[in-house]
């Protein structure tokens, strides 16, 4: 039986005209797309250029070529789907709010990119993902954008890690990194901070107004955040010296 893979390989090859003086460049007869062939090891390689434009055609066909010993042959075909589901399993590792938001990402990154999930991520183009990029700019904040866009190199380093491309996509994209917005925080003064603590303190239904106070006041008073003070045990405090270590949430900084 025949394989029909192979009989739409036979039939595209007998529709490629050679370019003459420009070895291993072929144009299909039909569509005027340009093709790149190549034997290596014995094995004759084909691969779509994917541009009808002969200058654009002989810059891809020497990139191709130069990058052909850095490329597994079998992992080449690897699908959009593949490497986003290849992805996910890299990532189990990772903290549960890291693996929620790159979840997030990932199902708006499917719902809507305009050229298949099946689409084998060697001809994903810089354009594509510049594409996909200014869909959703406008709805994301300058630090969701980072995030979004630091998913991307990820997912597409990875690709390189495992010789499925030669070159990164993502790192051709017209679109940079943005610079995070500065957020907006309300002090409390003085004299508003202490009447919160003492209002938190006298709060007839809370049984464990004192308690609550008295976590606030050492917040405000200590300069510390949430996090920073729920993970401090009587260790950290040095009562000779009048000293607390506190180790930051986000940095691990020890200050």
């Amino acid at each position: 039986m025949r394989d029909p893979t192979e009989e739409c390989h036979r039939s595209t090859r007998q529709l490629l005209g050679k370019i003459p003086n420009f070895p291993g460049l072929y144009r299909h007869t039909v569509n005027g797309v340009y093709y790149a062939i190549k034997k290596m090891g014995g094995k004759r390689k084909e691969h779509s250029l994917d541009t009808a434009d002969r200058k654009i055609a002989e810059r891809r066909f020497k990139d191709w070529v130069a990058n052909l010993d850095k490329i597994d042959a079998e992992a080449e075909k690897t699908t959009l789907a593949q490497l986003l589901e290849k992805f996910e399993r890299t990532r189990q590792g990772k903290a549960d709010k890291t693996q929620k938001t790159d979840r997030w990402i990932i199902k708006m990154f499917k719902g809507n990119w305009g050229h298949g999930l099946d689409i084998q991520v060697s001809r994903i183009r810089p354009s594509m993902i510049d594409e996909w990029l200014a869909k959703h700019e406008p709805d994301l904040k300058n630090s969701s954008y980072n995030r979004v866009a630091l998913l991307l190199k990820q997912l597409f380093d990875l690709a390189v890690n495992d010789r499925i491309i030669a070159e990164s996509p993502f790192y051709r994209i017209q679109k940079g990194w943005k610079k995070p917005e500065k957020p907006r925080r309300s002090v409390p003064t003085d004299e508003q901070f202490h009447a919160i603590v003492e209002s938190i303190r006298t709060q007839k239904p809370n049984f464990d107004g004192e308690e609550s106070a008295d976590f606030v006041q050492f917040l405000g008073l200590a300069g510390l955040g949430h996090a920073e003070a729920h993970s401090m045990t009587w260790g950290d405090v040095d009562w000779q010296k009048g000293e607390m270590s506190v180790r930051r949430h986000k940095t691990k900084a020890l200050f």
